[in-house]
This record gives structure tokens, sequence and C-alpha cells, in this order.
């Protein structure tokens, strides 16, 4: 399902005098001769293009793996090598602990049914998740200034979870019609100037705030933005569903049901059409008029009356639907491209008031499901605490003392039992030692200082680790994806936490 606007798209970055079909077939055999550690970088591209293709002659099963298939190439690498180097250390007489498993990360992209199946995955997985993943499309001008960081269109696929769960679809939804701001430009201009801006020096105070005012006001702008005019009407695929459907819920799924069986139409719509309909009407408490109009007549393209039907029925009862604005919902949990990881989804307005997490892909989602398995209860992981679980280290820098006053007194009258560490310097031979001890003997582990503290326990050493602690890090930018330079994917230290089983 896409709109004109990315057959625009396809006919720019399309191969000229080539067939989808054709094009697929190329691609594999290229993939298929890389061997074991195919390039990053083109690996990531072909199965993009191939799902690009897929989309052009309505294979959705295909399209969807091959995009699942594109993210975090680089990651899943460095999975797999870091635990063969972990096997190689063992075999030598070292004590070694184990991280992720690479074997859940294999994911068979030509296999449509059975165990190594998409759909035999998402069925295993809580059904207490709702997972969307959004893919950046092929672009091969993205490594030229001018457009790399351009608005794009989105590949949004919805994988839904549990062994009742309908079949995984994907949307496209294009790029913003909006030619005179360009919001992922603004948001990488905004985070890449924030620690200078906050760094630099203002005459008083007010300069200051002010400074402060203008970057909050360029974010909540961009995130509108993306929201209203990027995602527009298709931005309800991220809402999840609710975990017990209320009453008000079942009388909205049925009024729409009634209406698709008086028209007959109930064994002719597909279940992805059917269960879209009755997204729309449940989430239209999110949309205005205009969007839950321009929803259903997409949806039903081909059957007006019914489109119309059900358009009238959802605004005449649109004071019940406001009401489920504030249902308890499942976990979003998002997958999302590395090369826009930066955008901020969690702040738009739609997901205010809903739990959501992110990963880079499928592959690392189905992996930690896998390792934490047997502590995972209704979609969430359990961990027993005590008051002496947890472990705090604040301003290790000795540079934030201000904020060192303030956690003293939270810490001193919440948390009296945990083992917290102040003001120890970097040049402190135990402070490694001490990041190393709340990793892996401490149920949770909570960082305040600057970044992510890998300048005291660098990211390579804690690959090495089989973290037990669930992290707060609270330093600026501490799970940003860094740039690594030329064609490679940002990386950060989130990676290197999942690599450790966390």
């Amino acid at each position: 399902m896409c709109s004109k606007n990315f057959d625009e798209y396809e006919k720019k970055y399309f191969p000229k005098n080539e067939t989808p079909d054709h094009l697929c077939k190329e691609m594999k055999k290229f993939i298929a001769k890389a061997g074991v550690h195919p390039s990053v970088v083109e690996y990531g591209a072909f199965n993009k293009m191939i799902g690009f293709s897929a989309i052009a002659v309505d294979d959705e099963k295909t399209a969807i793996n091959h995009l699942i298939e594109s993210h975090a190439v680089l990651h899943r690498q460095q999975v797999s090598l870091r635990y063969k180097k972990t096997e190689i250390r063992g075999n030598c007489g070292y004590n070694q602990k184990f991280g992720v498993n690479p074997s859940h990360l294999e994911f068979n992209v030509d296999c449509h049914e059975g165990p190594d199946s998409l759909k035999d995955k998402l069925a295993e997985l809580p059904k207490e998740w709702y997972m969307v993943q959004l893919t950046q499309p092929y672009n091969p001008g993205k490594w030229q200034p001018e457009n790399s960081n351009s608005i794009h269109p989105l590949h949004l696929t919805v994988l839904p979870t549990g062994p009742e769960a309908i079949a995984p679809f994907t949307i496209t939804i294009p790029a913003s019609d909006n030619s005179m701001y360009d919001l992922c430009q603004d948001i990488k201009d905004l985070l890449g100037t924030n620690k200078s801006s906050l760094q630099a020096q203002y005459g008083n105070h007010a300069m200051y705030w002010k400074m402060r005012q203008h970057q909050n006001n360029r974010m909540k702008n961009a995130v509108k933005e993306m929201e209203y005019k990027w995602l527009r009407e298709w931005r309800i695929l991220l809402v999840a569903d609710p975990l017990e459907p209320s009453d008000a819920t079942r009388e909205i799924i049925a009024v729409v049901d009634k209406l698709v069986t008086d028209n007959r139409l109930m064994s002719v719509l597909s279940p992805k059409t059917m269960w879209l309909l009755r997204k729309v009407a449940t989430s239209a408490g999110f949309l205005n008029k205009v969007e839950i109009a321009t929803l259903v007549t997409v949806i039903l393209s081909g059957h007006k009356k019914l489109a119309k039907n059900i358009i009238l029925s959802i605004i005449s009862k649109f004071s019940l639907v406001c009401q489920l604005q504030q249902e308890k919902r499942k976990t979003t949990v998002l997958i999302v491209d590395e090369e826009i990881d930066y955008l901020p989804l969690e702040a738009m307005e739609i997901l205010q008031y809903h739990p959501a997490t992110r990963f880079p892909s499928f592959h690392v989602v189905y992996a930690m499901f896998k390792e934490h398995e047997d502590s995972i209860i209704d979609g969430c992981k359990t961990v027993k605490i005590n008051d002496s679980s947890g472990m705090g280290i604040v301003n290790p820098g000795d540079n934030l003392p201000k904020m060192e006053k303030r956690l003293r007194i939270f810490m001193d009258y919440w948390l009296p039992n945990w083992r917290t560490i102040y003001n120890i310097l970097p040049e402190e031979d135990g402070l490694a030692n001490a990041f190393v001890d709340a990793l892996v003997n401490h149920e949770v582990m909570m960082y305040n200082g600057h970044g992510s503290g890998i300048h005291y326990l660098p990211g390579e050493r804690i690959e090495k680790l089989r973290v037990k602690a669930a992290v707060l890090l609270f330093g600026c930018s501490s799970v940003k994806l860094q740039p690594i330079g030329g064609r490679f994917p940002p990386y950060g230290v989130s990676n290197q936490y999942l690599i450790a089983c966390r």
C-alpha cells in the first residue's frame, strides 16, 4: 500500500530498463555469492532494494522479510564476532561469560513457513507487545552531502505478535510535501550544536534560558512536523492495541463489523483490511475528521459506499472513541532503522501516554526475548529487587557539583542502602572495576555524569561482560548513535550493551 508520491520516488531511483522481478533475482544472486560475512553497507542496501522491488510487484511477504533483514547488519556481525572471540578465549583457559547467542539472530529471508520463518518467530513473542518497524527506503543519493539529511519516504511495517495475530504487513508513507522545511536537517543540526550551545558562555541567566527555550521550541516544531506532516494519519499505526478491550472498544468494533457484514463483504475483505478498519475506528480519537475520512477511503478504495458509511458511523461516535485514548495499552516496540535513529519518535503527542521502547532490528528483539524468556511474564521482564539491589555512580568526573548535591539528598532519603559512589576521578584505578561490579553483580546500575560513561569503562569491555543490571544512563546523549565515518551506519554504546544482553 503506497501513494502516488512514492511512485514518483520509485521512478527516480529504480534502475531504467529493469523489471522488479529481474532486479530481485540478480540482487539475490549477488548476496548469495557474498559469503558468510558480506559487506555491511552493500548487504543492507541490497536487501532494501529487494524489498523495494517486491513492493513494486505486490509481493508483500518478500518485501517484509528483506526490509527486516536490512536492519542492523553491522551490529549483528559484531555480535557473531564477539561470541566467536569469547569461545576462542574460553578454549585458551580464560574464564569467559557469553553475551547474546548469535544463533538467536539467525533469520531465513526466503522462508515464509516453518520454525525459521518470521511468522513462527512472531508467534513466539508475547502478545502484550505491539511491534512496528520504520525503515528508510534505499536511496543511492544519500551519500551526497546535499541529500544526506533530506526528507524521504518511510516503510512502516506492522509486526503483530502472539499465536493468534494476523500476518505482518507494510505501508509506504511518502515524504512530506512541505518543501520549505526539512525536519531531518533541522533535528540533526539541533543535536549537532546542542553540546556547544550548552557549554558556551552567557552574560546572564536570562540569556542562557532564552537559548534553552529556543532549542526546546525548535525540537517541538520538528516533532510536530514529523507527526502531523510526515506520518500524517498513518501515525495511528504507532498506537498499541489495548491490553484488554473495554466495552467501548468492543462497541465501536462491533459497529464496523456490522457495516461490513451488512454489505456482504466480510468474506471479501482481507484480514489486513479488517484489522486496519478496526484500528482506525478504535484510534479515531487521535485523528481529526478529515484524517479519518482519508484513511478509510484509502483502505476501502474499491468500496465507496461502505467507506462512506463507516466514516459517518465513526464520526457519529467521536465522543466515545475519544475516551479510548486513555486505555491501558500494550508496549509499543519501535524497530528503527539506524539511519533514522536520531528521530525523537517517542516524543510524539500520540505516544504521550503509551509505554514505548526501541530496538535496531527485529533480530535483536527476538534474541533479547530468547535470552530472557524465563523471566518474562505478561510481556515484562521481572526483576527481584530489595533496598540494596542497586548501585549508583554519581559525578565521577567531579565537575557537576550541583547535580551531585541534589542527588546526594535524593539517594540518602529514598535509596540509603544502595552502594553509591561520588566524586571518584577517572585516573583512580577502582572506577572501571566499580562499573563492572555495578553491571554484573547488581540488579540496577545508575550512572549520573557526562556522556554514557564509556570514557571510564570502554564499550569494548562492556561487550565482554554478561550484564545483569538494568542500566540507567542519565548523561547527555548517552545512548545516541554516533557516525563512525564513511558509508558505515552510526554506532553507539546502546549496541554494546545489547551485545552484553542488556
